[in-house]
């Protein structure tokens, strides 16, 4: 079973600004200070609800894929994302367990001992701590317009390459959050997603990342 690099989503995130404001990039100036502005946002976060929508790109397909439900993270390593539309299931990262709640059947993994997973779960770490600034694994470039920082994201692992070739994530200047993420795969597909009605450091008790049959 092939698993989209959509599983590997992520981070702090806010409210989204127009399309237009994602244009008309340059090279951003004072890049230590955007990383001392970017790793003390991931300090301060440490726990997430929100709402989300996905969107994924398919060469071969003229329609969107369009998917809907809630993220959930909670340090230091523990998120759920629970598609409700159009099709119900969820992930769940708990305890060193990748689960998974698909036809009301679970299928579990430990990340350990399994390459794919420990590779996404290290992603998802690496986004939320901020680790992504210095990461050896990726080669980064960070832009900026009048609104946000783009920070471009391209895997130097081969295990992660062969999933995508490429992240951009987009952060709003004036709080740090994430905005928009982009998630490019080999070939033409790509996979965006979106977050809203966001509510940070609010109470998630674990209970919320152990998955049951309904």
């Amino acid at each position: 079973m092939k698993y989209s690099i959509v599983l590997i989503l992520l981070i702090t995130v806010g409210l989204y600004p127009s399309m237009a404001q994602y244009t008309s990039f340059v090279e951003v100036q004072d890049i230590e200070q955007l990383k001392l502005r970017l790793t003390s946002q991931a300090e301060f976060t440490k726990s997430i609800e929100s709402k989300f929508v996905q969107e994924k790109h398919l060469w071969m397909l003229e329609e969107v894929i369009i998917s809907k439900g809630i993220f959930l993270f909670k340090k230091e390593n523990n998120v759920r994302w629970q598609y409700n539309t159009p099709v119900e299931y969820i992930i769940s990262i708990h305890n060193g367990k990748f689960t998974i709640l698909s036809n009301n059947k679970i299928n579990e993994f430990d990340i350990d001992s399994n390459p794919m997973f420990r590779e996404i779960n290290s992603m998802i770490v690496t986004a939320i701590s901020g680790d992504f600034i210095d990461n050896p694994d990726f080669l980064a470039k960070f832009k900026e317009n009048e609104s946000l920082f783009l920070a471009e994201l391209v895997p130097i692992n081969k295990n992660v390459s062969s999933m995508l070739s490429s992240i951009e994530i987009y952060f709003s200047k004036v709080n740090m959050e994430v905005v928009k993420v982009i998630f490019n795969e080999p070939g033409d597909d790509f996979t965006s997603i979106l977050f809203q009605d966001k509510k940070v450091n609010i109470d998630i008790p674990d209970e919320n990342f152990i998955i049951e049959k309904k």
